[in-house]
Parts: C-alpha cells; sequence; structure tokens
C-alpha cells in the first residue's frame, strides 16, 4: 500500500488528504500551524488528523444487532477489541475521482461479494467525500448510497483529532450526555454535569472525557490562544450527537460529529438516537466545515 498525498492549499490554509490510509486526512494547518494533529508518517490510520466513520460510529455491542426480523453479526475490527468500531471506511482505501487545487472527490465501493466483506457489513454500498478549501476553512462532505435492494441502518461522522498545543481550549453547547459502562457502551443519558460543561471556553484536561454528547448544538470551538488562532467546527442537522474524547496524557482531542448515539442501532428506538434507514437506491450525505479564527491577543 502506498501513502501517496493529495495537497490542496488556499492562501495560508493547506490540507492533505491520504486515500490510501482510510481516505483520511493528513494535516491541516494555517501558515504552518497545524489546526489538526498533523499525520506522523505511520501506516496507521488512527494517526491521521481525521478520518470518516461509514457506515456506523464508535461501537457496536459484540458486533451483533437485529435487522428486518434477522440477527446481523459483524466481525471485530480492532484487534481483541469485543466491539466493531468506527465502520469500515476508515481501514480501506479509497479512490480518487478527481482533484484540483481547492478540492478532491475520493470513492470508496464497498462489496458483499465474498463472506469476508459480508461480515464487515453486509449491505453494498458506494460512499464519497468531498473536500473543499476555502479562504476562510475547509468543508467535507460525506455520502452513503445505498446499493442493496433493502433499506439499511446507516450512521455517519468523522473522527478529527485536534492538537493540545500549549494551551488548548474546548467550548461546545449540549444538553445531555450518554454516561458509560465497564464495557465502554453507553448505560444512561442524562443532563451534562457542570463538571462536563462546556458551554463557556476551557482548558482541556481533567476530567478524561470519552463520552458522547446529545442535543447539542452543531458547532464547537477549539481555540489556542497563544498561536492567536481558533477552529471552529460546524455540522449539519444530521449529525446529532458530538463524542469527544479529552485522554488526559495525550497531546490531542477528539472532538468527534456523528450522526448517532454509540451502540444506537441497539437501541430501543434506534431511529430516535440517529440512526438513518436509507432506502434502496437512495443516499444519505452529512456535512462538517472547519473554519478559522484569528484571535486577539
Amino acid at each position: 500500500m502506498t501513502s501517496e498525498l493529495i495537497h490542496l492549499k488556499h492562501g495560508e490554509l493547506e490540507a492533505s488528504l491520504c486515500p490510501s490510509l482510510g481516505g483520511a486526512l493528513a494535516g491541516f494547518s494555517c501558515a504552518g500551524t497545524a489546526l489538526l494533529r498533523p499525520w506522523n508518517g505511520e501506516a496507521t490510520v488512527r494517526k491521521m488528523a481525521s478520518y470518516p466513520l461509514v457506515p456506523y460510529s464508535n461501537r457496536i455491542a459484540d458486533g451483533r444487532f437485529g435487522h428486518a426480523g434477522r440477527d446481523v453479526a459483524l466481525r471485530r475490527n480492532f484487534g481483541d477489541h469485543p466491539h466493531p468500531l468506527h465502520g469500515l471506511g476508515w481501514q480501506r482505501a479509497w479512490t480518487v475521482a478527481d482533484h484540483s487545487a481547492h478540492e478532491a472527490t475520493l470513492l470508496l465501493q464497498h462489496r458483499v461479494d465474498d463472506a469476508a466483506a459480508a461480515a464487515d457489513w453486509p449491505w453494498a454500498f458506494d460512499a464519497r467525500q468531498h473536500f473543499a478549501l476555502e479562504a476562510e476553512g475547509l468543508t467535507v462532505t460525506l455520502s452513503y448510497h445505498n446499493l442493496s435492494d433493502e433499506s439499511v441502518p446507516v450512521g455517519l461522522g468523522w473522527h478529527p483529532y485536534f492538537p493540545r498545543h500549549e494551551d488548548a481550549e474546548l467550548s461546545f453547547s449540549a444538553a445531555e450526555v450518554w454516561l458509560m459502562d465497564e464495557r465502554a457502551l453507553p448505560s444512561e443519558r442524562v443532563e451534562v454535569p457542570a463538571a462536563w460543561d462546556y458551554r463557556a471556553a476551557r482548558p482541556v484536561g481533567a476530567p478524561g472525557l470519552d463520552n458522547c454528547f446529545a442535543r447539542w448544538q452543531r458547532e464547537a470551538r477549539i481555540a489556542w490562544p497563544g498561536k492567536g488562532l481558533a477552529v471552529r467546527l460546524q455540522a449539519s442537522p444530521a449529525l446529532e450527537h458530538l463524542v469527544v474524547f479529552t485522554p488526559q496524557d495525550a497531546d490531542f482531542i477528539a472532538v468527534e460529529p456523528v450522526s448517532h448515539a454509540n451502540n444506537a442501532i441497539n437501541m430501543q428506538a434506534p431511529g430516535a438516537h440517529g440512526i438513518k434507514h436509507v432506502a434502496p437506491g437512495a443516499s444519505y450525505e452529512v456535512l462538517m466545515h472547519l473554519s478559522i479564527e484569528r484571535i486577539t491577543r
């Protein structure tokens, strides 16, 4: 597998893509300052700046769920972790449909002609990512086109990693959050406690989060006052949830706009928790926009 990059540039903004490693973003910067954690060159998508989540986000408990009266079983895709994670798009090579100085389109085809592919996801689909670098930021769209002959439960999103630099601050508004059990699965949805309230910008540190927030306002802001820069993440309405991962000893934070709650496909009413049922031949699309702000010191 090669790891050739596609480079986009618009004024002081630069973005690089790695189609062969999960169709991922390898970097996004402004005048040389990293706005997403830059890829370190390791041949693993989890070291990238951001990657797509398709056809589901986060974990599916033990890789099993019911659909249309039958039991669906997915194989593990993350070592010995018992729950399949983040779909399959991040583990596949994408192809380049077109690109220019400012834009690029990547495609992924998933077919179920063999048992291994069907064990990753039993329904055929095409996925498409479009990247557009503009003067004020980066817009990314992700779509799922259902090629099967039945309605399919689908989730979409992204997993961007933001550098902490020396003084990262995070802000977003959400009304509820899912608590996690000992198996890293959601156990209860509660009002956001004061310790996890990021409506006002605050430094990223304790407590370390790995939780899915609900009823958020589709906007988050990551600021680095010492760099004089901030990124405002805006999400399309279908991205109803925000996963926030802030490991205390890491040099990054992950702020992930996603359509559904973790393991929503196994909840009593999956559609009420963000799962989208896509009809045969239909498509489902979401959007993320990362805009740049200058901070006046």
